[in-house]
């Protein structure tokens, strides 16, 4: 695990309980590797709170599934048929609502630490210097 528990309460100061945040936790460290295309997250705290914010969107998300909210959108007693409001757009999978919702969590914490840059770096290249043999 690249976050505890510990860390997560204390430092994050999440919500979740301890079995909620184990069970996303891995996915969302995976989910973080994925963004920052690194085999091994670097040992800062903004890629740690990363991990914590999308292991919470995570749960949010899977846990909305279960019990949608209960803001009515529109009601039409016709047929009667319920609307409820959600982040959700209309048509969105499940997979690329939580792709979203962890990318919004994740980006505040990575982008400033410059993780999420994939610029490509060309050193020891001498493209620059140019040397004519006459």
């Amino acid at each position: 695990m690249y976050v505890d528990y510990a860390y997560y309460k204390e430092q994050y100061g999440g919500k979740l309980e301890k079995d909620a945040f184990e069970c996303q936790e891995h996915r969302a460290e995976a989910y973080i590797r994925y963004l920052t295309m690194r085999q091994r997250l670097p040992d800062l705290n903004a890629a740690r709170d990363a991990v914590c914010a999308v292991a919470e969107a995570y749960a949010a998300v899977y846990a909305s599934q279960e019990q949608p909210g209960r803001t009515v959108k529109s009601e039409n007693n016709d047929g009667y048929s319920v609307t409820y409001i959600t982040d959700r757009v209309d048509g969105e999978s499940l997979e690329t609502y939580a792709s979203r919702k962890a990318y919004e969590a994740a980006r505040i914490y990575l982008l400033p630490a410059g993780l999420l840059n994939r610029s490509v770096r060309m050193k020891n290249y001498d493209y620059q210097r140019r040397h004519y043999d006459l």
